[in-house]
């Protein structure tokens, strides 16, 4: 604690002299091609990643996007952002199952309450925007309120004729279309949009195969005006079909051959589809302004992939393939030799994991701006009805090694998950922005009511919970003079419990925040001290966390953890003649122990003992940019560092083999504007070609994304 907060007291002691009036802390642009003014008024850690920055490097991998964001921990799995790991202040990464995720301030999630895993992301090229809630900014957006929350913000209804197509090609057969149009339909404004991105994957299958994707996603609104309010109608629909996988290498075939993907992945793959619904009302009311939602969304998919080897644990055999009885089965999974159909031990077992989710609900939220003398409030109330569910059907099969391809063999089949999950919550929050002078309070509750449901087909059993958990916070913002804000705040933050754990115990934690903007001739300076006191962390196992179908979904509590860190910012611009030159600096550290002592078949905590550090938390993480732009071209340069993230709880130096590598990315982006309305773009990830681990879980060593290139063109009207 003492350390999280010791950068301050010495910037505290440098401040100028009192303004009269100077405005609250606001949310804060993230931007690397020239500076833009704050857009939104917020008590608290908040930044957002504007449509410049976002156009500027064209992202598909919502990863990479979120490396300019300070507090914000990052997991790569498979190179392309195709299913992100996010953290926030030290929230478990793991299917961003502890952030709240959210498209123009609703959940996106498959099953937010029931299921929190995030197997869905909307592809980032439709988004003008990502927002990030930390600490009390964050007590609006739940169910996740402990780390914080992610908002991508869709490209909006312009109501005039206008239209983008976008089209990319790169190494590794990438490829990408993008096409936006928008304009008047009679008495409506509509937009339609259009984003189809493939890759033919950079991993070599032994034996040859595919190891790529293809993703494709569609959206629909329709508005309507209505005298001094306004009614959307939006329509979307997504699918992929991925050919990836959970398997990866030894350490030895890491390090000669990253790239290499072993013969037995080779039936792997991810199908899914998604269809949404949603109808907004934005209307006065009571004096104030209406926004209301209607939603549902339902997500069915289907991942075939390599679950284990029938007669060893495939860990064990990635962990030591050099003993006599692991290179048996080391040469059946990179295919050098064929399984014996007259022996069962060498089988290799292949399973679809089936999932259907539905995810539905009405919310509404209501704004009043208030003045009276000195004082000011800006009210908002709001409330949500949201229900979730997952069905899971997952069976398994047993195949042989024959040609260098798994065969299926006349061994029966078994189902291993049926079993449905079901949750129903309501939630309401009221937040009070108060502004007397240089004096911003904002005070806030928030309360979640949730009744679960789990039936487990296969066992016979099931069980019913439900519990309600009140969550106050409050922020504080003092401009002591126009150019230097401190804030600080506390909240009581909160993540749902997993339905069929048998008696529920959601996770808690109560959470501050202490720092400082200053907007000044050096720049822009913001310094953040964070401190999380968790009466209960909790996690849920998944298949991508190592987990076996016996304890898949289930919950560890793991009982009391403290997490500290410091997240620090700078930026500011230089002009040079026609030339300016924008710098951005984002730097995190974070420090996380358990206080408790326990055991957890959760492959990511094992035997853990009091003090252990947290899994899949770096303990620094920095990003730099540098832009050069001129009125017809521009470039920017991305430089990311990550140190090695443990991915089992423990103490001490990470033994080698385990964890990710620390490991440090260069991305270059550019472009030319051949006219007022085409331009030509670029981009290189992963510059330097660097070669590091990104996860071992669940079987073994992943690389990230090599050196790859890509160029395209914009039109626009």
């Amino acid at each position: 604690m003492r350390v999280a907060f010791a950068g301050l007291a010495v910037l505290c002691m440098a401040s100028a002299a009192a303004a009269d009036e100077a405005p609250a802390t606001a949310l804060e642009t993230i931007t690397v091609i020239g500076q833009a003014e704050a857009d939104a008024r917020i008590v608290g850690s908040a930044h957002l990643v504007d449509q410049q920055t976002l156009e500027a490097f064209a992202y598909d991998d919502l990863n990479r996007v979120l490396a300019f964001v300070p507090g914000v921990y990052l997991r790569e799995e498979d190179g392309f952002g195709l299913r992100p790991n996010i953290g926030l202040r030290g929230a478990n990464s793991d299917r961003s199952q502890k952030v709240t995720l959210l498209e123009d301030g609703v959940l996106f999630g498959p099953a937010p309450y029931s299921a929190p895993a995030a197997y869905y992301s909307p592809l980032t090229a439709r988004m003008v925007g990502v927002e990030v809630f930390k600490g009390p900014a964050a007590i609006q957006h739940g169910p996740q309120t402990i780390g914080g929350a992610v908002n991508l913000i869709s490209a909006p209804v312009p109501g005039v004729l206008s239209g983008l197509v976008a089209v990319d090609g790169g190494t590794d057969g990438y490829g990408r279309a993008h096409l936006r149009g928008s304009g008047p339909l009679g008495s409506f404004g509509a937009l339609g949009e259009f984003v189809h991105v493939r890759s033919d994957g950079f991993k070599a299958l032994d034996g040859g195969g595919d190891t790529g994707f293809e993703k494709n996603e569609a959206m629909v609104k329709l508005g309507h005006d209505l005298g001094e309010g306004r009614i959307e109608l939006r329509l979307g629909y997504a699918d992929e079909v991925s050919d990836e996988t959970y398997l990866g290498l030894t350490e030895a075939d890491f390090r000669a051959e990253p790239l290499r993907r072993y013969a037995a992945s080779a039936l792997d793959r991810m199908d899914w589809e998604w269809y949404g619904v949603r109808l907004d009302l934005e209307q006065p009311l009571l004096g104030g302004r209406l926004l209301a939602t209607a939603y549902t969304h339902d997500f069915s998919r289907a991942w075939m992939k390599f679950n284990n080897l029938r007669g060893e644990d495939i860990r064990e055999v990635l962990a030591a393939p050099e003993t006599p009885r692991n290179q048996v089965y080391y040469q059946t999974l990179t295919g050098q030799r064929d399984g014996n159909p007259n022996e069962s031990s060498d089988d290799l077992l292949i399973g679809t994991n089936d999932r259907d989710f539905r995810s539905s609900g009405v919310q509404g939220r209501l704004r009043w701006n208030l003045g009276a003398g000195a004082w000011s409030h800006g009210i908002e109330a709001g409330a949500r009805l949201h229900d979730d569910r997952i069905r899971r059907l997952h069976d398994e099969f047993a195949y042989d090694m024959l040609g260098g391809r798994p065969v299926r063999n006349a061994t029966a089949g078994a189902i291993t998950a049926d079993n449905t999950a079901r949750a129903t919550a309501l939630a309401a929050w009221l937040r009070d922005e108060i502004v007397r002078g240089r004096w911003t309070i904002a005070p806030g509750l928030r309360i979640e009511s949730i009744d679960t449901s789990f039936d487990d087909r296969l066992a016979g059993l099931g069980n019913d919970d439900r519990y309600s958990v009140v969550l106050p916070g409050i922020g504080v913002n003092f401009a002591q003079t126009a150019t230097l804000s401190w804030f600080g705040g506390v909240h009581k933050g909160f993540s749902p419990g997993s339905p069929g754990s048998g008696e529920v115990e959601p996770e808690e934690a109560v959470n501050y925040e202490a720092g400082l903007v200053w907007n000044g001739v050096a720049g822009r300076i913001e310094l953040t001290g964070f401190y999380s006191d968790y009466s209960n962390l909790t996690a849920q196992c998944t298949f991508s966390a190592g987990c076996d179908d016996a304890e898949l979904d289930q919950q560890t509590n793991a009982g009391e953890v403290r997490v500290q860190g410091v997240e620090a910012g700078w930026r500011d611009a230089f002009a040079v003649g026609q030339l300016s030159l924008p710098l951005s600096v984002t730097y995190t550290w974070t420090d996380g122990e358990f206080r408790e002592s326990f055991e957890s078949p959760n492959p990511q905590f094992e035997v853990v003992e009091r003090g252990d550090e947290l899994p899949y938390v770096p303990e620094h993480r920095a990003n730099a940019v540098v832009g050069l732009e001129h009125p017809r071209w521009d470039t920017q340069l991305s430089v990311t560092y990550v140190s090695a993230m443990r991915d089992t709880a423990g103490s001490g130096p990470i033994p080698a083999g385990e964890g990710s590598d620390g490991f440090t990315v260069v991305d270059l982006a550019a472009g030319w504007a051949l006219s007022d309305t085409l331009r030509l773009v670029g981009r290189i990830d992963n510059l330097l070609d660097r070669e590091y681990v990104v996860a071992r879980r669940p079987f073994g060593a992943r690389p990230g994304k090599p050196l790859s290139a890509q160029l395209g063109v914009r039109y626009r009207f």
